[in-house]
């Protein structure tokens, strides 16, 4: 009888080309079809049945990319939700992983930065206020600005936020400027004015097009409604115009 929890036994699947190739197609089988799937390993592995279907988990559905089609009101809650809220909340919202919310903008021909136009990054926020990347850094590891971080190819991203530059500025002003900020007016405008939470261009132009929208529904009645005026006021005319006969060879009494 074969030992399920043996280690030797995972290490000799792991190690089995044919095994793994017949594991990998467990990301688009379900259902019966994976049931059969894991007799087939099983019969060309020798193994228990219980240890099969522990493989295919590990190695076969935990790398699954998730292939549910996307709606139109998915997209457009994506497009909308992005405004307001971060990809990884957006991701759990719509029970769907980042790399698949980033391949769906991608595809649609939209950029992160299009939608949501106030996310900094570290160097670029750095350059809008004139300072070194290593203070932005260092105000991060301070707890002074909140910052979302992901990690993206071995490496840590900062995503940063209106509000989180909002709680800088409110909480902890003094102590930025005593480390030394070159400007202290570039900051507190930028801060203040040109990136203020929640009135986001981002935001706007969304309004924008909803109002466009609006609009062009508006023309397109008026429109309608102008020419079904035209029809009539035509309609009026031919009946005058059918009526002039008459009264012009009418004999007054």
């Amino acid at each position: 009888m074969v030992n399920v929890s043996s280690p030797s036994v995972d290490r000799s699947l792991y190690s089995n080309r044919e095994a793994l190739a017949i594991a990998a197609q467990a990301r688009a089988l379900s259902g019966n079809k994976l049931e059969q799937l894991v007799v087939r390993l099983q019969r060309h592995t020798g193994q228990s049945k219980a240890l099969c279907w522990r493989f295919v988990i590990q190695y076969g559905l935990k790398g699954r990319s998730d292939h549910r089609r996307w709606t139109n009101e998915e997209l457009e809650t994506l497009r909308e939700g992005l405004v307001k809220f971060s990809l990884e909340e957006m991701a759990t919202k719509l029970h769907r992983s980042p790399r698949a919310l980033r391949q769906k903008l991608a595809r649609e021909g939209y950029n992160l930065r299009d939608i949501r136009c106030d996310l900094f990054s570290v160097d670029g926020l750095a350059c809008a206020i004139k300072v070194q990347r290593t203070q932005v850094l260092s105000w991060i590891a301070l707890g002074w600005l909140p910052a979302t971080a992901t990690i993206r190819c071995n490496r840590k991203y900062y995503i940063i936020t209106p509000e989180a530059l909002s709680y800088l500025y409110k909480n902890h002003l003094q102590d930025v400027l005593k480390r030394g900020v070159p400007n202290q007016s570039l900051f507190e405008a930028y801060v203040q004015y040109c990136h203020s939470p929640k009135h986001t261009v981002g935001e706007q132009l969304l309004d924008v097009r909803r109002d466009k929208r609006e609009r062009a529904a508006y023309e397109q009645l008026r429109r309608e409604s102008e020419n079904s005026e035209e029809t009539g006021d035509n309609h009026d005319v031919d009946e005058e115009q059918d009526a002039e006969p008459e009264s012009r060879y009418g004999i007054a009494v």
